[in-house]
């Protein structure tokens, strides 16, 4: 039987690879694809046709309990890599056991906005960065190939191991 993932036992975020930023609560950008509806003859209605590896505009955001130097640090106009690392807690039915593996997400993006939450007795301000991401990378177990890699800058659009945007770069002479 197949190891099933069950849940993140924890998390950490770093920026540049080794500064730790501290306890954020971290949400993940939703990949969708641009599309079109075609419709004409030879279709029997409409079909909505996403493009080839061109996605929508990703986001990250990161909560924070309270306000944090490093939130206002990643408001800094300027491109930030951000890794997020996790550990993902699975079982294996075949032994009975619990397993931890890594899960690894970097995104390179831009600041778009820092709210600084609110002001309450006895409640966290929720303040929060949000980022728009122009490079994400998804690795599983260190694995040496991603599961995904999206960048958007050089034309990359990696799904387990095939980049589906290769031929469009050779194509347009894209090197």
């Amino acid at each position: 039987m197949p190891i099933k993932s069950e849940r993140v036992i924890d998390y950490s975020v770093y920026l540049e690879g080794d500064t730790y930023l501290g306890t954020a609560k971290a949400t993940l950008p939703e990949i969708s694809y641009l599309a079109d509806t075609i419709k004409g003859g030879g279709i029997a209605g409409e079909i909505n046709a996403p493009s080839m590896g061109h996605t929508g505009a990703m986001t990250l955001t990161l909560n924070w309990r309270t306000v944090e130097p490093q939130a206002v640090q990643l408001l800094a106009p300027k491109i930030h890599q951000i890794d997020l690392r996790a550990a993902i807690q699975a079982f294996d039915p075949a032994t009975g056991e619990y397993l931890d593996r890594a899960l690894r997400i970097t995104v390179r993006a831009r600041p778009v906005s820092l709210s600084l939450g609110n002001l309450e007795p006895a409640a966290a301000m929720d303040s929060n960065n949000t980022f728009s991401v122009s490079y994400i990378k998804i690795v599983k177990d260190n694995d040496l190939e991603p599961l995904l890699e999206i960048d958007k800058y050089n034309y990359v659009h990696k799904v387990n191991g095939v980049d589906h945007l290769a031929h469009v770069r050779n194509t347009l002479g894209i090197k």
